[in-house]
């Protein structure tokens, strides 16, 4: 990944000096030329590394559990149109992504190619099946924050998610088990050993949660 470069020039500073004397025979004027070279500028630190992190928590014999992935990442600034608000990053590997911004985010035109920015993102998942009689519905809701106008570019945005399931198969043999989502979509789980398949049956509802949170920060090199 190429990082900025900040280009210093070689400055030339020309001296004169006029030794005119009297005598027809007086030596040509003496011109001394100096070159000085400015100091070179500090290098640009390479973008830090992803960061990528999972675990995974259960209650030993009940299905189901929870899972927490994060990933931290920096990216860089390529290009940013504040007309059409949309900024380019290129992330350490190379790749590089659109992202437009929305008009709550009051300091975006603060933010220039060049600048390093911090992604942090996390998502939680929870799975659990629901108890007989338990009434679920679908759903989701999201809240966004964003710098007091002048601050830094910052923002985060938090979503979170219902999503229900019925089964429709259990393969006691291969310990898996089938769910069916509202749009028709199926999708097959493993089932971990110290579960007792025998407690659950076709028909029950298997709930979704999903929690995601993604995190800017701009910093200015």
């Amino acid at each position: 990944m190429k990082s900025k470069k900040i280009l210093g020039g070689v400055i030339t500073v020309i001296a004169a000096l006029n030794l005119g004397a009297c005598a027809k025979s007086a030596p040509a004027p003496v011109v001394a030329e100096t070159e000085v070279e400015a100091e070179p500028a500090p290098a640009v630190a390479p973008l830090a590394p992803v960061s990528e992190n999972t675990e995974s928590v259960y209650v030993e014999g009940v299905a189901g559990g929870a899972m927490l992935q994060t990933v931290t990442l920096e990216a860089e600034v390529v290009s940013v149109d504040q007309e059409q608000r949309t900024v380019i990053l290129r992330g350490p590997e190379g790749k590089e992504v659109s992202v437009r911004v929305g008009k709550d985010a009051v300091n975006f035109y603060q933010v220039a190619a060049g600048d390093r920015v911090n992604v942090a993102m996390a998502r939680e998942l929870v799975i659990y099946v629901a108890d007989d009689g338990e009434a679920e519905s679908d759903g989701t809701a999201a809240i966004a924050v964003g710098a007091e106008e002048g601050q830094r570019p910052a923002g985060a945005v938090v979503a979170s998610s219902k999503v229900t399931a019925k089964i429709t198969a259990i393969d006691t043999d291969a310990r898996t088990a089938t769910v069916s989502f509202e749009d028709g979509e199926e999708e097959t789980f493993n089932v971990r050993p110290d579960v007792d398949m025998s407690k659950y049956s076709v028909g029950q509802e298997v709930v979704f949660l999903i929690t995601e949170m993604l995190a800017l920060e701009v910093k200015k090199l």
